[in-house]
């Protein structure tokens, strides 16, 4: 089983279907979820596949406030998130659920993927109560508002949360191309030789060629279309070594203020996910 706590339009969940995983999919949006509905009907039937119309939180059946961004993917418990760029369209009511509590209701998965705009580190923070955890997880490494920044301190607080749940293996993983961001090498840079550079290392180290975007290559070698915007693969699929806990720290802050020093570089366009599994 795994769990798909952020449905979106269903772009993760259609992976693991496509795997053969019975899934949990929960999206605060109830349009996406009627989409779903529909676009699922046969994976609903057969029971491969659960719905649920809630906002993951840290207390369970409330009803909050969830507002609603014109760029879907931007929809969150937070308007200044959904704000971004002027984006925010409405707010709804949602009744909410801890993470812990669809586990104790539906079973501990094999995965967990976590997508929740902002909410990321409550989410886990509410496994802290439960006797087992996923083997494999993925979560946002930070979600900020147009304008928020946040410290280095901060930056580190999800992967922190993860490796206090008992997670001790981490990789980095850069969304928009799906590439595993390594600690040895700059991956954010405006200087083109730097950029040939790089990919010509790839080629002399691994003797195949890998292009810019990871996308791709995962795609034909996985037999699935990863569009952009998807999370992508998980667990033992991932390409690059699995990093200990202090590797990945310092990896992160590596890549981060790298972005954060390019001349494009935006406070919440630093995109990318954490993977951790229990060794």
């Amino acid at each position: 089983m795994v769990f798909d706590i952020g449905l979106h339009t269903g772009e993760d969940t259609e992976y693991y279907l496509f795997r053969g995983f019975r899934v949990v999919a929960v999206d605060a949006n109830p349009d996406l979820i009627e989409r779903a509905r529909k676009y699922f009907s046969n994976y609903l039937e057969t029971n491969q596949l659960v719905l649920l119309n809630l906002a993951v939180f840290n207390k369970d059946n409330e009803e909050i406030d969830f507002n609603i961004s014109r760029v879907t993917d931007w929809s969150s418990l937070y308007r200044q998130i959904s704000n971004r760029k002027s984006q925010f369209h409405k707010t709804i009511k949602v009744k909410t659920k801890r993470l812990s509590s669809l586990m104790m209701e539906f079973g501990i998965p094999y995965y967990c993927k976590i997508d929740v705009e902002g909410c990321d580190e409550m989410s886990l923070e509410t496994l802290s109560n439960i006797d087992e955890i996923p083997k494999f997880i993925s979560v946002e490494t930070e979600c900020l508002g147009e304008f928020e920044d946040i410290t280095d301190a901060q930056a580190l607080a999800t992967l922190n949360r993860l490796h206090v749940l008992g997670y001790n293996q981490f990789k980095l993983i850069e969304q928009s191309t799906l590439n595993v961001l390594r600690p040895d090498y700059i991956f954010y840079t405006n200087n083109l030789v730097e950029i040939v550079l790089r990919e010509l290392k790839y080629f002399l180290k691994y003797h195949v060629a890998r292009s810019w975007s990871n996308r791709e290559r995962l795609s034909k070698k996985l037999n699935f279309i990863f569009h952009f915007g998807s999370t992508g693969p998980f667990g033992e699929e991932l390409d690059g070594k699995w990093l200990d806990y202090d590797t990945a720290r310092k990896t992160l802050l590596f890549h981060r203020n790298s972005y954060m020093n390019l001349n494009k570089g935006l406070p919440f366009g630093f995109w990318c996910d954490w993977h951790a599994k229990l060794e």
